[in-house]
């Protein structure tokens, strides 16, 4: 039995093709033109001014996350992410009430206290 497809390349075959009328409209997608990005099936002369600008807007966006999607990845509270912030530990930005994390602020934080923890060094080695 073959291996099952994700839903993302059924999309993009079928917005592949230039003559389809149902693949025209999922080239309106800003989802879908990444990905025909990223497979070389079009190039940034097949869009319009407004795709483009719609493209780079998500691009920025989406290296930015809130606190409530840091707490959950991390599994801390609101309590705990609010003492990061306070010791500096993890930089954001305040927009209003609204506090936003770089992604690779929070990357940067894990790998800088990343321990790699052995048993055996700990308890001992086995006999």
């Amino acid at each position: 039995m073959s291996e099952p497809k994700h839903i993302r390349d059924i999309m993009v075959a079928i917005a592949a093709n230039p003559k389809d009328d149902f693949a025209r409209v999922l080239r309106q997608c800003p989802f879908i033109q990444e990905e025909l990005l990223k497979r070389k099936i079009i190039s940034l002369d097949d869009l319009t001014d407004e795709q483009i600008d719609c493209l780079c807007e998500r691009a920025f966006l989406e290296d930015w996350i809130d606190g409530q999607v840091v707490m959950q990845r991390l599994h801390i509270s609101a309590r705990t992410l609010q003492t990061l912030r306070s010791n500096g530990t993890i930089p954001y930005t305040k927009i209003g009430n609204k506090i936003w994390y770089l992604k690779r602020d929070l990357e940067r934080v894990l790998r800088s206290n990343y321990v790699m923890f052995k048993i055996r060094e700990r308890y001992g080695k086995d006999d």
